[in-house]
């Protein structure tokens, strides 16, 4: 559960149970392959044009004019980022306003720069020229979406005359757009990977742009897992399969067409029903897909359907609240509250503050007044894992790994069997910050975390570094996709909203606030409870639940929050 005791801005000294505002900054780093845009700093592969056999992904095509004849610098700078919206035959218009020495340096692919507002073109000298604007977000190499805080870029152009007529002879890389010519260009999409047990697809959200986006989904699923879900996820494509050489994925009516080389043929019978599956999710937003053929060198391989044991992509819950209400705990629908058989009784004379329930209902991790215990259905007692003090609400993995952190020590996490033996898992969070609430994926592969620091709030998002030759016990947290400031709110609980997003509860001056941020894509409030102590996840948006002062649920209803007729004392988190 995401639940903490409430903080004003004092870091110091908790205050009444916490919560606050948003401005951050989402880094997320995705893996390798075709990139899917362009950018402005660094460097990269110059990547082929559009594929033929393959559809756009969007309606909406761009045919930008290239230059005109006796054209002021002015109008060739502006024409040159105008055609940043052609992508067509590797940004063929764009390139006619570049010098002929200059036309293959340029590189349109390292980055996306999103403009907010309009730019602003000065000449700095005869040759060259100034393009400043205010961006409010960016895309790098591999697709990857970073949401930041209002910032001005200036660009500088160096132009040249060729055979009396202007054109830039030099340029930062990458590309800028607009940021509704962005959203109507690019589209995101999820790249799945498995879970180290193969029961869980795990997504790795990548933006692309229309019109080529099949095979860039493919060729970047076929890069392997990105660095920072490295240790956490595996892919079920053989290591070194490419699409065949000189290949498109195509797609004829629904039916998407992949062609892979002669490294796909190792793949055993399970693996490519896992591999076919993996391919098909990732390729699952794609317009105009239906399902997937897998070939190799031409030859369609044999794959029997995967059957009822897949893995799953999106895990539900019961959509019922989770609590503990007049000294019971269970499912609360109205005023009736449904027990869980041989865990309730036990979690109801604990009367735990905070509660995970594992995946199968016959297992818990639960805060009480002196320690996290771990409960159990049947005949085993219950039993005190972690009695150190200052203890936040605890988690509890499917491997049976219950996770528990002192507040004050954010670095200190370990990881409880249920014999109590504990596994430390190493973090490397601000020493200076205050661990308020983290809420582990249920993929079991990520691991979101809300601390309290000295500037106010922050959300660290990461993958979880298992050991699978030892139970899957965890070892580490990896490198963060997300590491966001939340300005000076107070931090109060965070949960998975789904497999793709999270939710943080903050306070900052009196008003709560809960906003939905994507890993790998944008932030959207979700609205303003009132004043609240605890967040958990449901079956998406609408089923998350926020537990008031006044110990009832809140519930979202459109760009509000309403307060039900439920009161409880504790909510709990359903994995």
């Amino acid at each position: 559960m995401s639940e903490s005791p409430r903080r004003r801005r004092n870091f110091a000294v908790p205050g009444r149970w916490g919560s606050g505002t948003l401005q951050a900054t989402i880094v997320v780093c995705v893996a390798v392959g075709l990139s899917a845009c362009g950018g402005i700093p660094d460097a990269g592969p110059v990547n082929s044009g559009p594929s033929f056999g393959e559809q756009p992904s969007s309606e909406t095509i761009f045919n930008p004019i290239g230059p005109a004849q006796d054209a002021t610098q002015r109008s060739i700078l502006e024409g040159f980022i105008a055609a940043f919206t052609g992508t067509q035959g590797d940004y063929g218009v764009a390139r006619q306003f570049l010098s002929s020495s200059f036309k293959k340096e340029w590189n349109p692919r390292t980055s996306v720069l999103i403009r907010s507002g309009a730019p602003v073109v000065t000449s700095v000298d005869d040759s060259t020229m100034e393009y400043a604007f205010t961006t409010s977000a960016q895309l790098d190499e591999f697709g990857a979406y970073t949401s930041a805080a209002l910032a001005t870029q200036r660009l500088t152009f160096t132009l040249v005359q060729e055979k009396g007529q202007w054109r830039i002879s030099q340029a930062p890389d990458g590309i800028v757009l607009a940021e509704s010519t962005f959203l109507t260009i690019f589209a995101k999409h999820a790249l799945y990977f498995y879970d180290l047990s193969l029961q869980h697809l795990v997504p790795d959200q990548r933006w692309f742009p229309g019109g080529t986006t099949a095979t860039r989904i493919v060729t970047s699923l076929l890069a392997g897992p990105p660095d920072w879900l490295k240790g956490a996820v595996v892919s079920q494509i053989p290591d070194g399969t490419q699409l065949s050489q000189g290949t498109t994925v195509t797609v004829e009516g629904t039916l998407a067409q992949v062609d892979l080389t002669t490294a796909a043929a190792a793949a055993n019978a399970r693996q490519r029903q896992l591999m076919q599956l993996q391919i098909s999710e990732s390729l699952s937003t794609v317009p105009g897909i239906g399902s997937v053929e897998l070939s190799v060198a031409g030859s369609v391989l044999a794959i029997d359907p995967i059957g009822p044991d897949a893995p799953v992509a999106t895990p539900s819950v019961d959509s019922r609240p989770l609590v503990l209400a007049d000294g019971k705990f269970g499912y609360v629908a109205g005023d009736a509250i449904t027990e869980i058989a041989g865990l309730s009784e036990k979690m109801a004379v604990l009367n735990p503050s905070a509660a995970t329930l594992g995946a199968l209902g016959t297992a818990a991790a639960a805060r009480a007044k002196d320690g996290v215990y771990v409960v159990r259905t049947g005949q085993i007692p219950v039993k005190k894992v972690d009695s150190r003090a200052g203890l936040i609400a605890p988690s509890l993995d499917q491997y049976g790994y219950v996770w528990s952190v002192p507040r004050v020590t954010p670095n200190a996490m370990e990881a409880f069997d249920f014999n109590g033996t504990a596994f430390p898992v190493t973090m490397a969070l601000p020493v200076d910050s205050q661990i308020v609430s983290f809420a582990i994926s249920r993929d079991n592969a990520r691991i979101a975390i809300l601390l309290q620091t000295q500037l106010g709030a922050r959300l660290v998002v990461a993958a979880i570094v298992r050991d699978a030759a030892q139970g899957f016990v965890p070892t580490s947290v990896g490198r963060p996709v997300m590491d966001i400031g939340l300005d000076e709110s107070a931090a109060i609980g965070v949960t998975w909203v789904d497999a793709y997003s999270v939710a943080t509860l903050t306070e900052q001056d009196g008003v709560d606030f809960v906003t939905n941020l994507e890993i790998g894509g944008q932030q959207t409030s979700l609205g303003r409870p009132t004043s609240s102590v605890a967040i958990v996840g449901g079956n998406g948006r609408s089923g998350l639940r926020v537990l008031g002062e006044d110990h009832l649920l809140q519930a979202p209803r459109g760009s509000s929050w309403q307060k039900t007729s439920i009161k409880a004392e504790m909510i709990a988190t359903q994995r």
